[in-house]
C-alpha cells in the first residue's frame, strides 16, 4: 500500500535530507543510524499510514511512540520520545518507509559512501512504472518480481474479509496466486517459487511481529505453513538442478544475496527454520567464491554493529558466518565457534553434515562425525523437551548408519549407540537383533528396566527359536523377582516363566538341569503354600 500512495522520487529526497542531517563521518550520527536499523530490522514499526508526503506509524520500543514522518521537510517529523531531534524512531520509520521502494541496502550503503541518494534515479526505473505495469513485472528483474509481490500482497490484504483465518488465507490465497503467475520458462519458474515462497514466510514473520503471537498460534498454526513453504523451496531447487540455468539468472541470483539475508533479521521467531533455509539457499543458489565474499564482509561488518547494539540478531549473524566457513571449507573454525556455544546449538550443523554426505565426502566428513560423537553427550543432557531431543538422536544415527556403512566402520554406529542411551534405544534395539546378538539385547532391556511383560513377545520367541538358552538367565531372575513379590498373581507368573524355562532345557536337552534346578527352587519356597499349589496347577510337580 505504501508504494501506491508515496512517490519512489519523494521517498528517495527524503533520504538525500537525512544524509545531509546526518552525516556518516560523525560518529553519534552513525550510531542513531545504527539504532534505527535495528528497531527496523526488529519489525517495531506497526500501524503504518500515510498522506501524499506524510507518514504515521507508532514504534514498539522500551515504550511504544507515535512518530509523523514528513517527506517534503524531513526536520518537521515529530515523534512522542524525549529526544527533540531526529531520534531512532523516526530513522526507523524512514527505513520502513524506504523498503517500500528500494532496497535498504541501498540507502545504507549510499549513506556511507556520501553519494546522493538522488543519483539512484539514473539508474532506476519510475516507480509509476511499477504501479501500472504492461505487464505483471519483468522476468529477468528481482526487483521487479518482488514489486509484484508487494502489489499482490496488498490487493490481496485489502480484500481480507477477516483475520480470523489470516496465516491460512496468505498461504492459501495470496502464496497460491503468486505460483500462479509464475514465469513459463521451466528453471525461471522454479527460480521464481523460490523468491515467492521466501517472500511469503517473510510476510508471515513481519504479521507475527505485529502481534503476540501464542505458543499454540506458533506451533499448531503457522509452523505448518512454514515447514511446506521451506520444502517448497527444496522442491523447486531440485527441479531447477535438471535444466542447464540460463545466464539470465545471474543478475538474479546477484540480488537475491541482500533478499535471502533478510531471513537472518526479520523476525525472532522460528530461528532454526530461518537459518536452515539460509544455509539452504546458500548451498543450493549461491555457492560461489564472489558472493561469499560479498556476504562474509558484509556479515563480519554487520556483526560488529549488532553485537555493540546488543541486537537479538547477532546469534543469526554468527551462525551465518559460521555458514560462510563451512562453504569455503573452513571447519576448524566451525568447531571452534561451536563449543562457545549451548549444547543445544548442534542441530544447527546438520544441513553441513547433510551436505558432505550427498557429496560423498567421506574424507572431510570424518572430523565432523568425531565432533558429534564427542558433544552429543552434552546435547542429551541438556534441558530439552525429551521428544525434541529423541528427534535429534533419531537423525544423528541414521547419519552415522550411513557413514559407518560408507566407510566399513562397523563399530561406529555401535559405539554411538551407546554413547546415546536412552535416546538411541530403539536404533542399538534393532541393530541387536539384526546382528543376532541376542546377550546384549537382553542386558540392554534389563538396563534400562524393562521387565519380561514389557518386551515384545513375538522376539522373545523369535530369540528362543534362534538361541535355546539365550534367555534362561532372564527367566531365572524374572521368576525370582515373581515369587519375592508373593501375591497368588505373581505365582502364577512365575509359573509360567517356569515353563518356558522348561521347553529352553527340553530344546538344549539338559533336562537334568531342569530337575536340578526346579528341585532347589521348590526346596528354597516350601513353606509358600500358595506357590505349591500354582505348581501343582501347572503341572511342574506332583504330590
Amino acid at each position: 500500500m505504501l508504494g501506491r500512495e508515496l512517490s519512489k522520487e519523494l521517498v528517495l529526497g527524503a533520504g538525500e535530507q537525512i544524509k545531509q542531517l546526518l552525516p556518516h563521518k560523525n560518529e553519534d550520527d552513525r550510531n542513531l543510524i545504527k539504532k534505527g536499523l535495528i528497531l527496523y530490522r526488529q519489525g517495531s514499526i506497526y500501524n503504518v499510514s500515510t498522506t501524499s508526503h506524510t507518514v504515521s506509524a507508532k514504534v514498539h520500543d522500551i515504550t511504544g511512540v507515535q512518530v509523523e514522518l514528513d517527506l517534503d521537510d524531513f526536520v518537521m517529523s515529530t515523534c512522542t520520545c524525549p529526544q527533540a531531534d531526529i531520534c531512532r524512531h523516526r530513522i526507523a520509520t524512514f527505513l520502513y518507509v524506504y523498503a517500500s521502494v528500494d532496497r535498504v541496502g541501498t540507502f545504507v550503503d549510499l549513506w556511507k559512501e556520501e553519494r546522493a541518494v538522488d543519483d539512484v534515479l539514473k539508474s532506476v526505473r519510475k516507480a509509476s512504472s511499477f504501479l501500472k505495469p504492461d505487464k505483471d513485472y519483468e522476468d529477468s528483474s528481482l526487483a521487479s518480481w518482488i514489486a509484484f509481490f508487494d502489489r499482490e500482497y496488498d490487493e490481496w490484504y485489502e480484500n481480507l474479509v477477516s483475520t480470523n483465518q489470516l496465516y491460512q488465507s496468505l498461504f492459501h490465497h495470496y502464496y497460491q496466486t503468486l505460483k500462479k503467475k509464475a514465469p513459463k520458462s521451466p528453471e525461471m519458474r522454479q527460480f521464481f517459487i523460490v523468491q515467492a515462497s521466501v517472500t511469503v514466510l517473510l510476510k508471515i514473520l513481519q504479521l507475527l511481529n505485529e502481534t503476540k503471537p501464542s505458543d499454540y498460534l506458533l506451533q499448531h498454526i503457522v509452523y505448518p505453513f512454514v515447514d511446506q513453504l521451506i520444502d517448497n523451496v527444496g522442491a523447486a531447487i531440485r527441479e531447477m538442478k535438471r535444466y542447464a540455468l540460463p545466464f539470465a539468472l545471474d543478475p538474479l541470483l546477484v540480488d537475491s544475496i541482500e533478499r535471502f539475508r533478510e531471513l537472518l533479521y526479520t523476525s525472532k521467531y522460528y530461528q532454526y527454520e530461518r537459518n536452515n533455509l539460509y544455509q539452504l539457499l546458500w548451498i543450493e543458489l549461491l555457492r560461489r567464491d564472489k558472493f561469499i565474499s560479498i556476504e562474509r564482509e558484509w556479515l563480519e561488518d554487520h556483526l560488529e554493529q549488532e553485537l555493540e547494539a546488543g541486537s537479538p540478531s547477532a546469534v543469526e549473524f554468527e551462525t551465518a558466518l559460521m555458514h560462510m566457513d563451512f562453504l569455503q571449507s573452513r571447519d576448524e573454525q566451525i568447531f571452534t565457534k561451536m563449543r562457545k556455544l549451548t549444547p543445544t546449538a548442534l542441530p544447527f550443523m546438520f544441513t553441513w553434515v547433510e551436505d558432505i554426505l550427498n557429496k560423498k565426502n567421506w574424507k572431510r566428513l570424518s572430523s565432523w562425525v568425531s565432533y558429534l560423537m564427542a558433544h552429543s553427550p552434552e546435547y542429551i543432557n541438556s534441558p530439552l523437551p525429551y521428544e525434541e531431543r529423541r528427534q535429534t538422536i533419531r537423525y544423528l544415527m541414521q547419519f552415522l548408519k550411513q557413514y559407518g556403512d560408507a566407510t566399513k566402520d562397523e563399530q561406529l554406529f555401535e559405539k554411538a549407540c551407546q554413547t546415546m542411551l536412552p535416546f538411541s534405544y530403539a536404533e542399538y534395539h534393532d541393530h541387536l537383533l539384526m546382528k543376532e546378538n541376542y546377550k546384549t539385547w537382553i542386558e540392554l532391556q534389563v538396563l534400562l528396566g524393562f521387565s519380561l511383560d514389557e518386551m515384545d513377545s513375538y522376539v522373545l520367541k523369535d530369540i528362543e527359536k534362534r538361541e535355546p538358552g539365550a534367555l534362561l538367565p532372564l527367566y531365572v531372575k524374572t521368576v525370582q523377582e515373581e515369587i519375592g513379590m508373593k501375591t497368588r498373581e505373581n505365582y502364577k507368573m512365575a509359573v509360567r516363566y517356569l515353563k518356558r524355562i522348561k521347553a529352553q532345557y527340553k530344546k538344549l536337552k539338559r533336562e537334568e538341569v531342569w530337575e536340578n534346578y526346579l528341585g532347589h527352587l521348590t526346596e528354597e519356597h516350601k513353606r509358600l503354600r500358595a506357590f505349591k499349589e500354582e505348581l501343582k496347577k501347572g503341572k511342574l510337580i506332583h504330590d
